[in-house]
C-alpha cells in the first residue's frame, strides 16, 4: 500500500484504487454492481453534478441513505466537490434528523425513496435546505410517487455530468463531515471533522482493526454513516469488494456470507447474540469468514467465549468514540480461547493502535497510574477539529486530550477496561456502581437474551439498580433468580432492587441499547437526573 503521507483528502485513496484495479468488482448491492471504473466515473459525475447545482465549498449536504449502491460515490463526490457531509442515521426520526440537519445549516438534502414520508415532515421544519435531490427505490416502487417542486432527479442532476475530475481545489483542513454522538445520555452533540483528520483515522484504523488483506470480500450491514464506514477505504485499497447490506438482518447475512464467500463483516453485539440463538446457525456455511469485527457496545466475555466457540478465532474488537476516534484493537490472537491469558482478557476493549495514546485520568485531569480506575482520555492525529458550538470544546478537549466520558483502567501490558459510561454510573446509597458490570453477569444466564441496567430515584437510596430484562423463548426465569445471581457474583449493594421483563431493548440509531429513554419513564418527574 502507499505511504498514507502523501495521501491528505479523503477521495484520494478511492482515485487510486479506481486507477489500480478498474476491472474488479468494487461494490455489490443485491443485484447491482459496480467496478472499480464505473465506481471512480459515478464519483466524478456526483462531483461534477455539485459544482452545477452550485453548492459552494463548505457547504453541508445530509445523506439521508441506507446502505445502498449510491451512497459512496454520493459520499466520496461530495467531499470532490468541496461540500461537507451531515450524519443521518437511517434509523433515526423525522424529529432527529431536522436536529441534524439544522444544527449543520445543510442547504442539500440527498435523499433515499425510502425516506419520503420523513423528508415531507422536514421540509418545513429545516428552512435553510434548499435543495432535495431524490434517488428511487430499486426495483422502482409500484405506487406512483408526487414530486414537490422542489425535488430534484437524483439521476437527471448526476447521470449526464462529465466523468472526469472537477476542477476545485479542496484543503486538508477543510470539513469533511458534520457527525453526531450518539445521544444515549442526552442531547447529541454536532462534531467537525476535517479531511486530512479523517483519513488519518479511517485508513490505519479500519486496516488494523477489520484485518484487512488482499481481495478482501467486506459485508457491510452496519451503517455506512457510523462504524462501518472505516472499512470502506481500507477494502478497496487491497483491491476488494464492499458487499452492502441494507441492514443488520441476520438471515440476509447469512445468505450473503454463503452467496458471495465474504471474508469480514462488522457487527454490534447485539446482532452477536441473535446469531448465536438463530435456528440457522449449524445449517449455514460460514467457513469464508476469517474477520468479525465487534463494536458499538460492550459484549457480555460469557457469550463472546460462546462465539469463538462457533465461529472460530475470527473476531476483533474496537473502542471508539465520534470525539476521539478509533482507539484500541483486540485482535484474533487476543481471541485465543486455549491461551488462559488471552480468556482472561476477552472483557477488555484490547490495547491502543500505534497511532493513538491513550491515559486514565482523575476529576483534575491528572493521569492515573496502572490499574487506577478514572476516565479514558486519547489523543490521535484522527479526533475531531472541535464542535459545531465551539463553547462546548472545553469540556471535551484539554491539553489535547479528548476526555472520553468513559470509566475505566489499563492493566501493565496496555490493556484497556472499560467500565462503564460516566454519565451511567450508578450511586446507591454513597456506592458507585457500574451497570456494566452487572449486565455482564446477568448475560451469564443461560435463559437472558439481552438486559440493560439503569439507576432509577430511589427515596432511601438516592438511586436504585434498576435491571430491564429481555429472556430467552420459553424461559422460566424470575426476578429473585436473577437478584440472587448479581448478589452472589458481586455483593448486595450491586443486586438490582427491581427487575423488569420486556420483549425488546429501545436501540439508539447506532444500535447501542438506549438507556436515556429507558430513563426517561421513571425520572419524568424529577428535577434532574441523578448519576
Amino acid at each position: 500500500m502507499a505511504d498514507m503521507r502523501l495521501w491528505r483528502l479523503m477521495y484520494e485513496p478511492l482515485d487510486r484504487a479506481c486507477r489500480y484495479y478498474p476491472a474488479r468488482t468494487a461494490v455489490i448491492d443485491g443485484e447491482r454492481r459496480l467496478t472499480y471504473a464505473e465506481l471512480g466515473a459515478f464519483t466524478n459525475r456526483v462531483a461534477n453534478g455539485f459544482i452545477e447545482l452550485g453548492l459552494k465549498p463548505g457547504e453541508a449536504v445530509g445523506m439521508l441513505m441506507p446502505n445502498c449502491l449510491e451512497f459512496i460515490p454520493t459520499q466520496h463526490g461530495l467531499w470532490k466537490s468541496g461540500g461537507v457531509m451531515v450524519q443521518m442515521p437511517a434509523r433515526a426520526s423525522a424529529h432527529d434528523h431536522a436536529y441534524f440537519l439544522n444544527a449543520a445549516s445543510a442547504t442539500t438534502l440527498v435523499y433515499h425513496e425510502l425516506f419520503a414520508d420523513i423528508v415531507d415532515q422536514l421540509r418545513a421544519q429545516c428552512p435553510t435546505v434548499r435543495r432535495f435531490i431524490r434517488i428511487p427505490a430499486v426495483p422502482a416502487s409500484a405506487t406512483e410517487v408526487s414530486e414537490p417542486s422542489d425535488e430534484l432527479s437524483f439521476k437527471e442532476v448526476f447521470d449526464n455530468q462529465p466523468a472526469t475530475p472537477p476542477s476545485i481545489h479542496v484543503e486538508p483542513e477543510d470539513l469533511v463531515s458534520i457527525s453526531f454522538t450518539s445521544g444515549s445520555t442526552g442531547q447529541p452533540k454536532a462534531v467537525k471533522n476535517s479531511h486530512e483528520r479523517t483519513l488519518h483515522m479511517h485508513i490505519p484504523s479500519g486496516t488494523e482493526i477489520g484485518d484487512v488483506r488482499a481481495g478482501e470480500v467486506f459485508a457491510l450491514g452496519a451503517p455506512l454513516t457510523h462504524f462501518a464506514q472505516i472499512f470502506v477505504l481500507p477494502t478497496l485499497l487491497h483491491g476488494g469488494t464492499l458487499v452492502l447490506l441494507p441492514g443488520l438482518d441476520v438471515d440476509l447475512l447469512f445468505d450473503v456470507v454463503e452467496q458471495h464467500a465474504v471474508t469480514a463483516t462488522a457487527l454490534v453485539p447485539t446482532v452477536i447474540y441473535q446469531m448465536l440463538n438463530h435456528p440457522r446457525r449449524d445449517e449455514v456455511d460460514l467457513s469464508s469468514l476469517r474477520t468479525v469485527v465487534y463494536a458499538g457496545s460492550p459484549i457480555a466475555p460469557d457469550r463472546l467465549r460462546s462465539a469463538i466457540e462457533l465461529f472460530g478465532q475470527v473476531f476483533t474488537q474496537t473502542y471508539a468514540g465520534t470525539e476521539p476516534g478509533f482507539m484500541t484493537c483486540l485482535t484474533k490472537d487476543d481471541h485465543d480461547l486455549n491461551d488462559p491469558a488471552a480468556v482472561g482478557r476477552l472483557g477488555s476493549a484490547g490495547r491502543a493502535m500505534s497511532h493513538v495514546e491513550l491515559s486514565i485520568q482523575d476529576d483534575q485531569d491528572r493521569v492515573l497510574p496502572v490499574g487506577e480506575v478514572g476516565e479514558i482520555c486519547c489523543r490521535q492525529p484522527g479526533r475531531m477539529v472541535g464542535y459545531v458550538d465551539a463553547a462546548q470544546d472545553a469540556g471535551t478537549i484539554r491539553d489535547s486530550w479528548v476526555h472520553t466520558g468513559d470509566i475505566g483502567y489499563v492493566d501493565e501490558l496496555g490493556y484497556v477496561y472499560v467500565v462503564d459510561r460516566k454519565k451511567d454510573m450508578v450511586v446507591t446509597g454513597g456506592f458507585n456502581v457500574f451497570p456494566r458490570q452487572i449486565e455482564d453477569v446477568l448475560l451469564t444466564h443461560p435463559d437472558v437474551a439481552q438486559c440493560a441496567v439503569i439507576g432509577v430515584p430511589d427515596e432511601k437510596w438516592g438511586e436504585a439498580v434498576k435491571a430491564i430484562v429481555v429472556s430467552t423463548p420459553d424461559s422460566a426465569v424470575g426476578a429473585d433468580d436473577l437478584k440472587t445471581l448479581v448478589k452472589e457474583r458481586k455483593g448486595g449493594v450491586w443486586a438490582p432492587k427491581s427487575i423488569d421483563f420486556v420483549d425488546d431493548l429501545p436501540l439508539t440509531t447506532t444500535g447501542k441499547v438506549d438507556k436515556k429513554a429507558l430513563k426517561a419513564p421513571f425520572w419524568r418527574d424529577q428535577d434532574r437526573l441523578v448519576h
